[in-house]
């Protein structure tokens, strides 16, 4: 998966370079279920291009067909996730610690408004890895799995 990830990053800086520079930029707030936003973000726009940033620790970067209308997006994302106050059982063991890091590509299609207003939908395959900790032991899980992209923005 880490592969494809480098690749997907390769071909995203490819296009990058090869793009028609856009001097507008964009803000679009975002709420909802999204692997490039978290639950609570927001995507910074330049021309076809966005970074998006996020809660609980997500980056993305996605590139739109369609700047500033309907349109499908393909994208890459990167989240990371602690907590130090942990106090759960896994497998048996006590836990005190958990970590959750996970990475990959998608795609998805974006309704917007000329209110600003907006709807993402999409599909993710990502890479992740779980570590469970305490002071004698550390339990690590990692795995593919598909994410669904739901969620509500505003774009000003």
């Amino acid at each position: 998966m880490g592969k494809v990830f480098g690749v997907a990053l390769c071909l995203l800086a490819v296009n990058v370079c090869a793009e028609e520079v856009s001097s507008d930029f964009s803000f679009n707030g975002k709420l909802g279920v999204s692997p490039y936003t978290g639950l609570l973000g927001v995507e910074i726009q330049k021309g076809k291009w966005s970074l998006g940033l996020g809660v609980p620790g997500n980056l993305s970067i996605k590139r739109y067909m369609h700047a500033n209308e309907d349109s499908v997006f393909y994208g890459v994302y990167w989240s990371q996730y602690k907590d130090n106050s942990y106090d759960d059982y896994e497998q048996g063991a006590y836990f005190d610690s958990y970590e959750r890091k996970s990475y990959g590509v998608g795609a998805g299609y974006i309704w917007l408004w000329e209110s600003g207003w907006n709807v993402s939908t999409g599909l993710s395959v990502g890479e992740f890895e779980k570590q469970y900790s305490n002071s004698n032991f550390t339990l690590t899980e990692d795995g593919i799995r598909i994410d669904l992209e739901l969620s509500v923005g505003y774009k000003f």
